[in-house]
């Protein structure tokens, strides 16, 4: 496996897991959400619901921000542009990791090969 095919490989793993992590920030890092997702001074909440809209006894989650009232704000205009942010930010992460695991992989086929 070359150089420029671990990069792409990286790359594309990274991107997919990046947006997946993106996606489910808020509940799997609601503070590091919260920063990109929601007006300065609030904070997230994650609430569970039951209505009854399709069949009774429904369940759905909730995502808004809340003040120190307590009062749900508006996000919208923060919601979008917060998404990528976070996107980027585990893209990076994500990509990281992945080329070194890959170069590691790279590095002990090489040694082994060579003796």
């Amino acid at each position: 496996m070359s150089r420029s095919v671990l990069v792409i490989v990286a790359a594309v793993i990274a991107a997919f897991l990046a947006f997946v992590a993106a996606a489910t920030a808020p509940f799997t890092a609601p503070a590091l959400a919260a920063k990109f997702q929601c007006p300065p001074n609030t904070t997230l909440r994650i609430s569970e619901y039951h209505a009854s809209w399709n069949r009774p006894g429904e369940t759905g989650i909730s995502i808004g921000c809340v003040d120190a009232s307590g009062t749900l704000q508006d996000s919208s205009k923060y919601e979008t542009p917060g998404f990528w942010i976070l996107t980027v930010i585990f893209f990076a992460a994500f990509f990281g990791v992945f080329l070194l695991a890959g170069a590691l992989i790279l590095l002990v086929r090489r040694k082994k090969a060579g003796g």
